[in-house]
């Protein structure tokens, strides 16, 4: 007997708990692009500011609270959308713009994988527009973690109920159980990544605001801005107005006029293109700002970046999009051209005005057309325009000093080697190309690490000798203490030697004297510190007026015992900070009071006054104007004070050099004043300012 067991039937998937976490693991990468993520949710719900609120975040109880003013979701919106994997709250389907006019970032739906990646829990609450109730819903994550739960067994507790949280329409999202540590690299990020999500030129279209709030890394809190763009030193502004005028503006400049005269008209609509350039040699970054904060702002901004209608399409000026082929220019002319790591770029166009330019179909940039190449010959036109300009400031008389030009020849050749590397690895593939691009970064890797190891060569010796230069002024001092504390010793050992010790409150004063003693001296020689071990090499965030204090007071008795005095002028409540270690900070100042007491009349009292202020030149620096009433500076000499072996007096003439090198090496300077109508001598010194990263100002 024949049976038929073929059979037949539909089945659907059943997706289990943890499908959820896994999507999530592939769409948000890290703790920066959830954030991000977060951040574009408030921008596609109209919101006119978003606050992203840390609150004790490098420990275990840490919480981050993410504040918008957005039309907010009601029940339904929550119920079938936002409770929808892979759907979104963003409206129809096809939608592309808010209603306030705004290009719709987030395509994906992720912000609850967003709110997953930062922490294992999550309470939201939400507050339509108009509506007089609000949604408060509880997330637990790590329910979806268990691998014997269907994805429909995870329930989440939602309630309505009358206002508690907000006042008016927006959205709150309270992350705690936090699955990282944040530290100050990740804020550096994070503010860092959040500044390009607008164009800086357009970051008040439409009312929309990014604030970040810490009450652990203060320098961080504040409207995110666009960083160091005010600070390059070449810059370029070029627009075409869509027909055939162009105009160009170089630094800031009177803008000229012209016809486009290239070989084909321009059929890409009207386009602004700015474009900032960048020395990545560590003597131009250091004269833009602290070291690491420059060159970290650069690794996340570097590139050229395209805007519509003031928001980025994506991937323009992604690190490595070098859309361009900027590189590829720099290897056929490297003492001329500029690679794509030095500059940032941001090109402006519009849905209206630029058609032609429009998106692929998987929203990855524009699509290949004619229009897509003449907005690349216009922006490689400023290029050419920029790279002039910077050829015109480096080498002015068209000659290179002998030193600066084999120092370049070094640093083309280095560059020609790794731009080379890149090139042949991009035209091969396979395994073959794997191991060229792996070739490649190791031998970047090395010549950073020599360039690095080089530079902390040179700092060690200029702090070496500020160390030296300071200890024989400061030895004075503590050469002072010590003797004090030899007399209150001498004096403890006689009444100790009694047989019976008829005053104890006598001698609990002094070992108290003694210990204050040694607690002085102590603090003297922290300002000698060794500049040889790694942590004395490491900069930190100094509070400039209460580092003059320390230092004041430490040459107290120096100070007294040559009749000088040294008054120190603060303005009241201004915080005023650097990037420098104390020791290397108290040997500038050493230097100069060392030259007060050196060059003082004879007979007169010294006085000194240190006036600490800001920089009413720049926001970016801090200023310390240094002056004594002692017998000043030569006018023959004045040109030449800060070279070595030029002294007013019967010096070696070393100390201000030391200085400068030193200020010089931390992106600052120093100066000497010449004010006819004062006696004594007055110098400038001034610093970068550690301001708050997300609050740098710009100069646009």
């Amino acid at each position: 007997m024949h049976t038929d067991i073929a059979q037949s039937g539909t089945v659907a998937f059943a997706p289990r708990a943890r499908l959820l976490k896994l999507l999530g693991a592939e769409l948000i990468s890290d703790e920066i692009v959830a954030i991000t993520e977060l951040v574009k949710n408030a921008h596609d719900a109209d919101a006119t500011c978003v606050t992203i609120q840390f609150s004790g975040v490098t420990g275990e109880h840490g919480e981050i609270l993410v504040r918008d003013d957005g039309h907010g979701m009601d029940l339904d919106t929550l119920m079938s959308r936002w409770m929808q994997p892979a759907g979104s709250a963003k409206g129809r389907e096809g939608r592309r713009f808010t209603t306030r006019g705004r290009r719709v970032l987030g395509e994906k739906g992720v912000g609850r994988f967003a709110a997953d990646k930062l922490a294992a829990h999550l309470e939201l609450v939400s507050r339509p527009t108009g509506a007089p109730i609000e949604i408060r819903a509880e997330f637990d994550w790590d329910e979806f973690e268990h691998d014997d739960r269907m994805l429909s067994d995870v329930r989440s507790r939602w309630e309505v109920r009358s206002p508690d949280w907000l006042e008016s329409n927006g959205t709150v999202l309270r992350l705690s159980k936090l699955r990282a540590s944040w530290n100050e690299r990740l804020f550096r990020r994070l503010s860092t990544r959040l500044s390009r999500l607008v164009s800086p030129f357009e970051s008040g279209v439409k009312g929309f605001r990014i604030v970040i709030e810490s009450d652990e890394f203060p320098d961080y809190s504040g409207e995110v801005s666009a960083g160091f763009l005010g600070q390059a030193p070449y810059r370029v502004e070029a627009q075409f107005d869509g027909a055939s005028g162009v105009s160009i503006r170089v630094n800031g400049g009177r803008p000229t006029e012209q016809v486009w005269k290239g070989d084909e008209p321009l059929r890409c609509g009207p386009v602004r293109a700015r474009i900032f350039a960048f020395d990545l040699e560590t003597e131009s970054i250091a004269r833009i700002g602290p070291r690491m904060e420059v060159r970290a702002w650069l690794r996340e901004w570097s590139g050229m970046s395209v805007y519509r209608d003031g928001f980025r399409i994506w991937p323009y000026g992604e690190p490595h999009d070098d859309w361009l082929r900027l590189d590829q220019r720099r290897v056929n002319n490297p003492v001329v051209r500029l690679s794509n790591n030095q500059v940032v770029g941001l090109i402006e166009v519009s849905a209206d005005r630029n058609p032609e330019l429009r998106d692929q179909t998987n929203r990855e940039g524009l699509i290949h057309n004619e229009a897509l190449g003449d907005l690349q010959r216009f922006v490689l036109h400023a290029m050419q325009v920029l790279e002039a300009e910077r050829q015109s400031q480096r080498h002015p008389n068209g000659k290179k000093p002998e030193r600066k030009q084999a120092k370049d020849a070094g640093v083309q050749q280095q560059t020609w080697i790794t731009d080379t590397l890149d090139r042949l690895a991009g035209q091969v593939e396979g395994d073959l190309g794997d191991e060229l691009r792996r070739a490649t970064e190791r031998v970047r890797s090395q010549f950073a690490m020599q360039e690095l190891t080089h530079r902390r060569m040179l700092d060690g010796y200029s702090n070496l000798a500020a160390l030296g230069h300071t200890a024989s002024l400061l030895g004075r001092s503590v050469n002072m203490g010590v003797a004090d504390m030899r007399e209150r010793v001498t004096a403890l050992r006689a009444t100790l030697g009694r047989k019976a010790v008829a005053d104890q409150a006598s001698l609990a004063v002094s070992v108290a004297e003694l210990e204050t003693m040694l607690e002085a001296v102590s603090g003297q020689l922290t300002m000698v510190a060794s500049p040889g071990s790694s942590a004395a090499r490491r900069r930190r965030g100094l509070d400039v007026p209460a580092e003059l204090v320390k230092i004041r007071d430490a040459l107290l008795p120096v100070l007294q015992q040559e009749d000088a005095e040294l008054e120190i002028q603060i303005p009241e409540g201004l915080l005023l900070r650097t990037e420098m270690r104390p020791e290397t900070f108290a040997s500038i100042v050493n230097v100069l009071v060392r030259n007060s007491l050196e060059w003082r009349v004879a007979g007169r009292p010294s006085r000194m006054i240190a006036v600490l202020k800001e920089s009413k030149d720049s926001d970016d620096f801090l200023e310390i104007v240094f002056s004594d009433n002692g017998q000043g500076v030569l006018p023959t000499i004045e040109d030449k004070l800060l070279e070595s072996g030029v002294s007013g007096h019967d010096g070696a003439g070393m100390g201000l050099v030391i200085a400068r090198n030193v200020v010089t090496s931390h992106g600052g300077s120093i100066a000497l004043v010449v004010d006819r109508r004062r006696k004594g001598a007055t110098f400038l010194l001034q610093l970068p300012r550690k301001r708050s990263r997300a609050t740098t100002p710009q100069d646009t």
